[in-house]
């Protein structure tokens, strides 16, 4: 073959086979643009090659992400895993699928997590995701948005919302100045880290209420994710199924799945999600094949894969397939002239054989080495301080290291921008690879990384201490932990560095960052000396104090029992062991609650002086409880709401042992209930009030109810809400709230206690309370709830046989209790029912004497309760009893009184159960008309209510009863 317009024979390149003809000729028909294209010379020898990522199509990899994207917004719960070594093109794809989201009107919202930075701000990645769009919103274009999202969060979260802004600060851009500058009534709560996920998921409500379309959230690098991010995480994709409308959340990672094990922490959450019902789809990309490698290269150079062949080997030789290293493989053979345009035939040229002797490196890593080893000294140097801080660092470290170290980084940094090795993004220098950053790294000596870094550290901490710049301080501190003990060469450095970490941990904890907190604790403690609780107590009692606090926090029980046991043997006096005992019991009540309630009265009893006996009488406990309200009565509630405030550190900590307690004795021994709540409102009577003060006559308020006074028991659960209104306290508001609630059910309609709940719930999250706020949501705090909800349905459902085994166990297992719970009023109210009909089968008194018990319980709060929440109740209960006696006039009329008593207060449900009693009545009296009739109307009520099961059951036995043709029926 002869090339026409040089006129000379082709070569290698003409062709030998008429097939690689129509081959060739197929292609271009097929791919005109790429094979029958006109190379812009002019443009190329100013730009050079350029190898776009979309030459590394991965067409069907992203369809079935493209697949799971949409099943996820059209209601599915499912997340998305690219996973894959460095370098396939995961993040490349994960941003494709981004624009896609975009380009449809739904948000796209990225983070990325850093392997050397990750601990050195609270919640960075996933922060940096949701601060990046709370900037957006902040532009004038997106004001009016930016509006009903602020709106939205202040509602929810009220004054609360600034600890949100601690985290992620731009949120304080959208919100008006004045909500921002409230401070939160109080700074307690249960459990930050919790709050936080619920201050999150409200946040990602507010976003979704005002955007056209879903949310995505995609984070890069999972395999170095930390594990409060993971948790937040977690905790974003349980909830986002529940929330309200069609609002939906996508979650997308990348990562290296060969650097991590088959038990790394994100899968671990990925299989804690699935529990959940939220599906996974795992995208693996993979290095290219060698026929792969030539059709990308025939792409790119516009040339038939049978010309390209001979370059095409060697660089797969080189790369294995891997996208990255091939991509800059071959614009590093260009910039070398090994690789080069030829203005004679107007088209790619290289030259196989000096490309082949050429030594060039054999893996991505070196061959970035290699790179950066070809530029200036300076370049180098600066790539490589650069390099310590992590893939990206802001422009602000880079200038306060040139400042105070007097080196010269701007400029160079400038170069390597132009090189291709960084880019400059919204104020921070970005490294354009994760094996770029690794590259520059791995030109510092290992011997002396420590010491770079101490450097740096000491460095920022002179800036960071006096600009109160928390990023800032959480950067130098971390730079001093990641140069460790060994790079200190001033002793008296050790305790100031210690210093440093004790500040950023207190940071971490505001931010609700735990693990972080943990770490620089932890840190802070590896750099005191020998005998630092001689020399530094204060200082060494502080960190291990907050560090044992912060290992419960993230459930790392072991570091909690050694720091604990440190403090114990160390401590001067003890006092200062209170808070690390305090944990330890805390610690306990989550595992071995058992355990706990011993160790919690054995120090009351032996470090608190507060003695509470392990058994007692009933008899013995009532005098305790009536000398109590004796007590009591003595004292008007205007002067206990203006009592004193408890100020002794020992009773203070006395009260939270024994506010912490009520819980698991309730579960453990409830005899001991009184005992304990009668000393905290002895010690608030004695010593003043706390913000425990609350909780302890919210039980008392309990106790007192069950023993048959349910006003005077409403009196101090109303007394427990004003003191925890004039005394705020989150850590305790949602237990408070929940028990007082209990009375209230006795007392107030119940449509105002559900909103009195709902209340608990919503202050219970807001102090990273999700027990309280559960039990609020549920309403039920029965240890029995699988028996008695399996007696619930057999009465429902009028399965005798199932009602009868139901009922015997439940009340063979039911424990006497000191606290009057709103379940109770649910147990009387069905075990009543249960009860008479188990009399009118079986004639056996005993049921006939716990119906009777059970009635009187409903009559009793109806006298001195709530009319409204127990006729229905009590007039259904007499029918069943009339019924059962024999004494069928009055049970005709009961029946009545309860199906309009139900229906007058509401509670329809009641009403259809009620219509199906009295039909059954009718039924068993023979008189099939009227108990067809109240059948109808007990259909009817329960296709209200919406009990469908219930009305397939009914309309099938109205059926059989009567017959299909049966008019009545129709």
């Amino acid at each position: 073959m002869i090339d026409c317009i040089n006129g000379f024979f082709m070569g290698d390149d003409a062709y030998s086979d008429m097939v690689d003809v129509a081959r060739d000729l197929q292609l271009m028909f097929d791919k005109p643009s790429v094979y029958l294209h006109n190379l812009d010379i002019n443009k190329l020898l100013l730009t050079g090659l350029e190898v776009d990522d979309t030459l590394f199509e991965r067409n069907n990899e992203f369809a079935s992400l493209e697949c799971a994207y949409r099943r996820s917004v059209s209601g599915s719960s499912e997340l998305a895993i690219i996973a894959g070594v460095s370098g396939t093109g995961k993040t490349t794809m994960a941003n494709r699928l981004g624009k896609l989201i975009a380009s449809n009107g739904g948000l796209f919202l990225s983070g990325k997590f850093d392997q050397m930075m990750q601990h050195a701000e609270p919640f960075s990645a996933v922060a940096s995701a949701f601060n990046s769009y709370c900037g957006v919103l902040a532009r004038e274009e997106e004001k009016e948005r930016a509006k009903l999202v602020a709106s939205k969060l202040l509602t929810a979260l009220g004054s609360d919302l600034s600890y949100l802004v601690r985290v992620i600060p731009n949120v304080s851009q959208i919100i008006p100045e004045s909500a921002i500058d409230i401070p939160p009534k109080h700074d307690d709560c249960v459990d930050a880290q919790q709050r936080l996920q619920y201050q999150l998921c409200q946040l990602v409500e507010a976003i979704l209420s005002c955007s056209e379309g879903p949310l995505t959230l995609f984070m890069d690098d999972v395999q170095w994710a930390d594990a409060a991010s993971l948790s937040v995480i977690g905790h974003l994709l349980k909830t986002s199924r529940f929330m309200q409308g069609d609002q939906r959340v996508f979650f997308l990672g990348t990562c290296r799945d060969d650097e991590m094990s088959s038990d790394h922490s994100f899968w671990r959450m990925i299989e804690h999600v699935s529990s959940f019902g939220v599906k996974t789809t795992l995208i693996t990309l993979k290095c290219m094949d060698n026929n792969s490698v030539t059709q990308v290269i025939s792409n790119l150079l516009h040339l038939s894969p049978r010309l390209v062949g001979s370059l095409s080997d060697i660089v797969y030789h080189k790369t294995k397939g891997n996208p990255l290293f091939l991509s800059k493989m071959l614009l590093s053979l260009q910039r070398e002239g090994l690789l080069k345009l030829s203005l004679a035939r107007r088209r790619w040229e290289w030259d196989a054989e000096e490309i082949q002797t050429r030594k060039l490196p054999d893996d991505v890593a070196m061959f970035f080495v290699h790179s950066i080893n070809t530029l200036p000294i300076d370049v180098k140097i600066a790539l490589s301080v650069l390099s310590c801080f992590g893939a990206s660092t802001s422009c602000e470290v880079v200038q306060a290291i040139e400042t105070d170290l007097n080196m010269n980084l701007t400029q160079p940094l400038n170069r390597a921008i132009t090189e291709g090795l960084l880019n400059k993004l919204h104020g921070r220098y970005c490294f354009c690879h994760d094996r770029i950053h690794e590259a520059a790294y791995s030109m510092i000596e290992e011997q002396d990384r420590c010491l770079h870094h101490m450097n740096y550290g000491l460095s920022l901490m002179n800036v960071s201490l006096t600009g109160g710049d928390n990023s800032l301080l959480f950067t130098a501190v971390t730079q001093l932990n990641l140069g460790g003990p060994s790079a200190v060469q001033d002793s008296e450095r050790y305790h100031q560095i210690a210093r440093f970490n004790l500040t950023a941990g207190k940071r971490a904890m505001e931010m609700s960052d735990f693990s972080l907190a943990f770490s620089f604790f932890d840190h802070g403690m590896t750099f005191l000396r020998k005998k630092h609780w001689r020399d530094q107590y204060d200082l060494s009692l502080e960190l291990y104090n907050l560090a044992a606090k912060c290992a419960l926090t993230i459930k790392d029980l072991t570091s909690l029992t050694v720091i604990c046991h440190e403090v114990q043997i160390n401590a001067r006096d003890s006092e200062d062991t209170f808070i690390t005992s305090f944990i330890t019991f805390c610690a306990l009540t989550y595992s071995m609650i058992s355990e706990s309630v011993e160790f919690g009265l054995q120090v009351l009893s032996e470090q608190l002086g507060i003695y509470i006996p392990r058994s007692i009488s009933r008899d013995d406990t009532l005098e305790l409880i009536a000398q109590t309200q004796s007590m009591l009565n003595t004292i008007s509630e205007e002067t206990l709401l203006n009592y004193h405030v408890l100020t002794d550190f020992k009773k203070v900590m006395a009260m939270k042992f024994l506010a912490k307690l009520e819980t698991s004795v309730l579960q453990v021994n409830p005899s001991l209930l009184p005992l304990v709540t009668i000393k905290m409102v002895e010690l608030t009577i004695d010593h003043g009030l706390s913000p425990m003060s609350a909780i302890g006559f919210a039980y008392f308020g309990g106790v007192i109810a069950e023993l048959g006074d349910v006003r005077g028991g409403y009196r101090y659960t109303r007394l427990a809400k004003a003191l925890l209104d004039k005394h705020p306290s989150n850590e305790i508001a949602g237990e408070v709230i929940l028990q007082s609630a209990q009375i209230h059910a006795f007392i107030e309609p119940l449509r105002a206690v559900n909103e009195y709940r709902i209340q608990g719930q919503a202050t219970a999250m807001a102090a990273g309370d999700v027990h309280s706020a559960c039990l609020n949501k549920l309403m039920f705090t029965c240890p029995l709830l699988c028996y008695f909800h399996k007696l619930f349905l057999s009465v429902v459902f009028n399965k005798y046989d199932e009602m009868l085994l139901s009922a015997q166990k439940f009340f063979d297992l039911k424990m006497p209790s000191w606290h009057l719970l709103s379940s109770h009023a649910v147990h009387a109210f069905i075990g009543g029912l249960a009860s008479f009909r188990i009399y009118r089968e079986t004639k056996d008194s005993l049921w006939a004497q716990r119906g009777a018990q059970f009635k009187k319980r409903i009559a009793t709060w109806k006298d001195q309760g709530c009319l409204w929440n127990f006729e229905n109740k009590c007039f259904l209960l007499d029918a069943e009893d009339f019924y059962s006696n024999g004494n069928m006039e009055l049970a005709q009329v009961a029946y009545d009184n309860a199906i309009s008593s139900a229906r007058q207060h509401n509670f329809q449900h009641e009403e259809a159960l009620a219509c199906e009693l009295a039909a059954n009545f009718y039924l068993n009296e023979g008189n099939q008309s009227v108990a067809l009739k109240y059948f109808i109307k007990a259909h009817g009520t329960y296709f209200e209510w919406g009990a469908f099961a219930k009305v397939r059951t009914l309309y099938g036995y109205m059926e059989e009863m009567c017959g299909q043709d049966n008019p009545s029926v129709a």
